[in-house]
């Protein structure tokens, strides 16, 4: 089966990458999350860091409701552009979500429920969000978790643990024993995600306009279960700078790299072999 493996496109789908996709014919197209743009509340995060970390406010108290609501509406429609490109690829989509996608849960207070994801998807009919769960397709077992959780920037300087990050690692364990108990043979399953394993060279942060330059911001919950269950292949983007693979025991940690800027992967699994080869187009 040869798959071609996408990762945030951020509102921006590369012509390049589109005319590649048509000409490539894969048989199968898995997207590891964040279609949705979010440069502008990147900036608005990366510039305003101290504030809304030490002084615990939001990015909604910064520039105001009506502001707030207009960036979000304009962030949530994005995905819908990008799904129309996607489902007009010559092959089924299987997409999870990353940490820039907009439901509809987090968008009802601001009456802008249409344009959650789970929404938008309906009017797809090639594309499926399957966002943890466990699928066949012909002889591969794909075992999908999508969202995010928050960094955990462990280092010997700062052991500390984001809230969110800790509160929500009893709810991925579940989550994840459930979904790998169906797995039958390693050598023939592919475990997608968006973030990547932690304490790996792919998830420290090269970037040095991030706030969290040269920390490891990985999730260490990814980690534990794929040294436990060794899936052939991690497929997963979010660190954009870090596009390429590493091995964590017998499994290929491949990071499909930058959407937006035309970076993608090839997956080929024949005769149990599992072979990966990356694109900057």
């Amino acid at each position: 089966m040869k798959i071609l493996c996408i990762s945030d496109l951020h509102g921006k789908f590369p012509n390049r990458l589109y005319s590649f996709a048509k000409e490539e014919k894969p048989d199968l197209i898995l997207v590891a999350g964040d279609i949705t743009e979010s440069d502008t509340f990147r900036k608005l995060q990366f510039d305003n860091w101290d504030i809304l970390h030490k002084q615990k406010k939001t990015i909604e108290d910064l520039v105001g409701g009506k502001k707030y609501k207009k960036i979000l509406k304009s962030s949530a429609e994005s995905a819908e552009k990008m799904l129309s490109k996607l489902n007009r690829l010559d092959a089924p989509v299987i997409l999870i979500e990353g940490n820039a996608e907009h439901c509809t849960g987090s968008l009802a207070p601001y009456n802008l429920q249409k344009f959650g994801i789970e929404n938008i998807i309906l009017k797809f009919e090639n594309i499926l969000l399957l966002d943890r769960s466990f699928i066949e397709v012909d002889d591969i077992a794909i075992i999908t978790h999508g969202g995010y959780r928050g960094v955990k920037s462990k280092t010997k300087k700062d052991s500390k643990i984001s809230l969110k990050y800790a509160a929500h690692k009893k709810q991925y364990i579940k989550e994840l024993e459930s979904l790998f108990k169906n797995m039958k043979d390693r050598k023939m399953t592919i475990f997608m995600t968006h973030d990547v394993p932690f304490n790996m060279k792919m998830d420290l942060v090269d970037m040095k306009s991030s706030p969290m330059h040269g920390k490891h911001v990985g999730d260490d919950t990814y980690r534990a279960f794929i040294e436990k269950y060794q899936p052939a292949i991690n497929i997963c983007g979010h660190m954009h700078e870090n596009q390429g693979k590493e091995m964590l025991k017998k499994t290929i940690i491949a990071n499909c790299g930058y959407g937006h800027d035309g970076q993608c992967c090839i997956l080929k699994i024949k005769d149990k072999k599992t072979t990966v080869r990356f694109y900057k187009l």
